[in-house]
């Protein structure tokens, strides 16, 4: 039996136990009987691969977004929801257009929420799940990775090739990425006449979700444009801002 895998599983299920609190190095390390250095490295590790996350620097330790996407129970959905739907059915009314609140698991956006426009025109999705290359929210999520974290998924699930044109290799996707990222918006026109618009949800400066807009190209208008930039990252920092006071 390999003696670490069995430490670094034992530090998740104590983590587990208590969800809402936040274990510190010490307390973890005494409460398994493992050396203080050795604890360090092993956590250090699981923190680097989204195990576990730490909200601030000397701060304890909590469960990170792998743990629940092994199970199948995406990271905060609970919380995002309860913080989501009001300022998404307000954003569908300022703007009269169709929202959508997702996640990332792997490679494919995961649809949390939707509120749907009242417009004569609007785009009728069909439900099935999209490749985060596919989507401006999917995007926007795999902009703020971790560098590691990035070069992992791209050695995992490769370049996006035709699902987006202007990227030709590695350099181009990375650029396209740090873009989206310095920008904080990301805006993906899906070759059928559908523009989506993605702006980044944090909670404890980590990304954690996104939230978009959808609609016919023909109503993304010059004019049109401002306003739902606007519009969309203010309700996504309302949504932000909630779900980290909830910590406080």
């Amino acid at each position: 039996m390999i003696q670490v895998i069995h430490r670094a599983l034992d530090i998740l299920e104590l983590v587990s136990r208590e969800r809402n609190k936040e274990f510190g190095l010490g307390e973890i390390a005494d409460s398994l009987g493992l050396n203080h250095g050795t604890c360090a490295n092993i956590i250090k590790t699981l923190v680097t691969r989204e195990y576990l996350k730490q909200s601030g620097k000397k701060r304890g330790y909590k469960l990170g977004s792998k743990s629940y996407y092994l199970t199948g129970n995406y990271s905060h959905k609970k919380e995002l929801l309860r913080f989501a739907v009001e300022p998404m059915i307000s954003l569908r009314d300022k703007l009269n257009e169709s929202c959508i609140l997702a996640v990332r698991k792997e490679n494919m956006r995961i649809t949390l929420h939707k509120e749907l426009s009242t417009q004569e025109l609007q785009v009728i999705t069909s439900g099935v799940e999209k490749n985060v290359y596919l989507t401006s929210t999917g995007r926007i999520i795999l902009a703020f990775l971790k560098p590691a974290d990035r070069d992992n998924f791209i050695q995992r699930y490769g370049l996006p090739k035709e699902m987006w044109p202007e990227v030709r290799n590695e350099a181009d996707l990375i650029m396209e990425l740090e873009k989206i990222k310095d920008e904080q918006l990301a805006i993906h026109f899906d070759g059928k006449h559908i523009v989506g618009i993605g702006v980044p949800i944090y909670k404890d400066n980590e990304v954690i979700a996104s939230l978009g807009v959808y609609l016919p190209e023909v109503r993304f208008t010059y004019n049109a444009q401002e306003k739902i930039f606007l519009e969309l990252k203010k309700t996504a920092q309302l949504i932000s801002k909630g779900i980290t006071k909830e910590q406080v």
